[in-house]
């Protein structure tokens, strides 16, 4: 049995019931990338100790640690249920490598507008729609709700009631907790815009979703923001910074509707926009003093 055939006939249904696309998305590029480290089909068989250990250090030298532990967590998540289910002759040891501490870095405020700013600028359709319409309609919603990619590219026109925006829960990650949303009324107006031709769903993209990062990569790059982390996360992440710089940091976690508070404090508040007090160099006596 190939370790799809095992994903899409056991794992999934009896894993991900309920869960969000975007979750079976997620397992499905780690298969992919299993794949092209055998060179061939992975078989559920591959799921032992020695291939494992081959393929996690092959991609701690090719991606980021967080990537490599996800991959490896997913597949050691489906050797598990392979081992329950008696289909594997033993469960592998494959244990996490240590994460080192990432700090949050957000856009400031002139990023933001020169990446709005070439989203506005780009050419050719989304659809039907102009790209200079698109790209700055879903930057603005993903700004103002810090709501996922994937959930903002599976909103339906019956989600969307002037001036709110609903995500049901079972598009967003987790496949549980609905949010309303209340939207500027400009960010209102690209939303109306778009469903002047969009009517199946809000942010209809008709390509495959890899296109739509290379796509944004694009835009980034006549930003001058080459190279910077992955666009519509960072939006979230600046979002969320920037709440936290104009209120608090507990503001910015209700902004961000994370279950876990330390997520948000961990992961998306970059800390130079945190409202602190004074600096510690303030409160320090002068070395150069007298």
């Amino acid at each position: 049995m190939t370790l799809q055939q095992f994903f899409d006939r056991y794992y999934r249904p009896l894993k991900l019931r309920g869960k969000s696309p975007g979750t079976s998305r997620l397992y499905a590029a780690t298969i992919r990338a299993f794949a092209k480290f055998l060179e061939r089909t992975p078989m559920l068989a591959d799921l032992e100790e020695i291939t494992l250990a081959g393929f996690m250090d092959h991609r701690q030298s090719t991606v980021s640690p967080y990537t490599a532990e996800k991959e490896r967590s997913q597949l050691m998540a489906m050797a598990r249920l392979a081992n329950d289910r008696r289909m594997i002759p033993s469960l592998p040891s494959c244990e996490p490598s240590p994460l080192p501490d990432r700090v949050p870095v957000a856009w400031s405020a002139d990023e933001l507008r020169r990446a709005f700013k070439a989203a506005a600028a780009a050419s050719g359709y989304v659809g039907l729609v102009p790209a200079g319409e698109y790209f700055p309609a879903i930057i603005t919603v993903c700004f103002e709700t810090t709501e996922r990619i994937g959930a903002l590219l599976d909103v339906e026109p019956k989600h969307y009631a002037r001036p709110f925006l609903t995500v049901p829960g079972e598009i967003r990650k987790g496949g549980r907790r609905a949010r309303v949303y209340e939207l500027s009324p400009e960010a209102c107006d690209r939303i109306e815009r778009l469903l002047r031709v969009n009517k199946a769903k809000i942010f209809a993209w008709p390509k495959t979703r890899t296109y739509l990062w290379d796509k944004v990569k694009q835009i980034l790059s006549t930003a001058g923001l080459a190279g910077k982390r992955m666009a519509f996360q960072q939006v979230r992440r600046s979002a969320i910074s920037h709440m936290a710089k104009a209120t608090n940091d507990a503001t910015a976690v209700a902004f961000a509707g994370h279950a876990q508070a330390a997520t948000t404090r961990k992961w998306y508040i970059d800390p130079r926009y945190l409202n602190r007090g004074p600096r510690p160099a303030d409160m320090l006596p002068r070395l150069d003093a007298g």
